[in-house]
């Protein structure tokens, strides 16, 4: 009882923590609005482009959305028995997501100035609270101990509905995203985001279809 209590925890703590990390590092850098960081996924955009609170609120939003992901996922592996679609699924987020949020990790540090002074009400990120935990999509406590405590075949059951509830969410966002003017490097992150989720749907569909 101990360790589900504790991957629980560690589930609805995973955004809390990750962000905890990169503030960290903000704290001994200066921020700098006005240009993509070395190594991004969009060298090629303007070093001149403005950063708004909306590129900022989808840089934050979409580490959260990506380590609550993987931590999902890591929960599944541990499991016995797994569906072989299911664990191949969970398998492969951590290695695709590792370059994305290396980018988008790189972008929250560089953007910090355009970080707004208090959460959003209104905007992209209206709604989702200091710390992105009331972002559509995003799995409440009784979820989380449900999944946790889930055995083959209701584990897979459970991860796909939550990621799925999850995808949709960000599926809203992305799209909120898009239809503003975002910088550049966002435009390309975001349009890949959405293709990657609308995939996701399709493929977690499958996987919950073919489940006894």
């Amino acid at each position: 009882m101990r360790r589900r209590v504790v991957l629980v925890v560690a589930l609805t703590l995973a955004l809390l923590t990750a962000a905890a990390g990169v503030w960290l590092a903000i704290a001994a850098t200066a921020g700098n609005t006005d240009a993509a960081p070395a190594g991004s996924a969009s060298p090629s955009a303007s070093s001149s482009t403005p950063v708004t609170a909306d590129d900022y609120c989808y840089v934050e939003a979409m580490i959260y959305y990506r380590v609550e992901e993987q931590e999902l996922a890591e929960a599944l592996l541990r499991k016995q028995g797994l569906d072989a679609a299911a664990n191949g699924f969970a398998t492969g987020i951590a290695a695709r997501n590792a370059d994305e949020l290396e980018d988008l990790r790189a972008w929250y540090l560089s953007w910090a100035d355009a970080r707004p002074a208090e959460p959003p009400t209104e905007g992209p990120c209206g709604g989702h609270g200091s710390d992105h935990a009331q972002m559509p999509g995003m799995p409440s406590w009784s979820a989380l101990q449900g999944y946790v405590d889930a055995e083959h075949p209701d584990a897979e059951r459970r991860f796909g509905e939550i990621l799925q509830a999850q995808n949709a969410g960000m599926i809203a966002l992305v799209t909120l995203i898009l239809e503003g003017d975002p910088h550049p490097a966002v435009a390309e992150s975001a349009e890949e985001a959405l293709q990657q989720a609308e995939a996701d749907q399709e493929t977690l569909q499958g996987i919950l279809d073919a489940l006894p």
